[in-house]
């Protein structure tokens, strides 16, 4: 999972480390369908919303929920990546606000903007360093209303193993979260895929004070 056999002189945190692994097929992490627990999710909400899809990759679910009928911007600086986008959103005829960006530059376009902001394998792909700005960010860009909807993963891994993928600790990131949000639910999913079993957990935020 995660496995990348790029030029380790390409750092990890560049939008060319990832541009790379698109470009040359290497994303052992793409589903190439939508999350099933997302997927899930989504089936019972029962509003029409604003999501803010973060590191969205082939945008797998982002195309699912706006063929819901949400109103949802995927966010990518990996250029292979907004080119698979906007091709797989021709081919299923969905509109879908794809943007270009470095997640951190997220906080000079958006303020209180979306009511959800949807994580799966962006946290962890971030230098641990930066899971603080990230939250931030995150904060920013809700609702005051907002959620945060997310599945953490790798939680079977240190992060002093390195990455990408970085361990996710869970009661460090409750920690972390703690200062802008509060914990709504979290779970281990049953419809995770087969190999992140026990190793993922769904998890979502209320933003702090609504």
């Amino acid at each position: 999972m995660f496995s990348m056999n790029l030029n380790k002189l390409i750092n990890s945190s560049t939008p060319e480390y990832w541009d790379e692994a698109y470009r040359l097929g290497n994303v052992t992490w793409d589903l190439g369908f939508p999350t099933p627990v997302f997927n899930n999710w989504i089936n019972h909400q029962k509003v029409k919303l604003s999501i803010c899809v973060v590191g969205a990759g082939n945008g797998w679910d982002a195309i699912n929920f706006a063929k819901k009928g949400h109103n949802v911007t995927a966010v990518d600086f990996a250029l292979s990546a907004i080119s698979n986008m906007r091709s797989e959103a021709t081919n299923s005829n969905v509109k879908l606000n794809i943007l270009h960006s470095d997640i951190f530059d997220l906080n000079k376009i958006f303020q209180e903007k979306f009511d959800i902001v949807l994580e799966y394998t962006c946290y962890c792909a971030i230098d641990p360093s930066m899971r603080k700005d990230y939250i931030s960010i995150v904060n920013t860009i809700l609702k005051p209303r907002g959620k945060f909807v997310a599945l953490l993963f790798p939680l079977d891994k240190v992060i002093n193993e390195g990455g990408p993928p970085y361990g996710v600790s869970l009661s460090n990131t409750l920690n972390l979260f703690d200062k802008y949000f509060l914990v709504d639910k979290y779970e281990y999913p049953v419809d995770s895929i087969e190999a992140r079993k026990g190793r993922e957990i769904f998890i979502t935020f209320n933003k702090h004070g609504h």
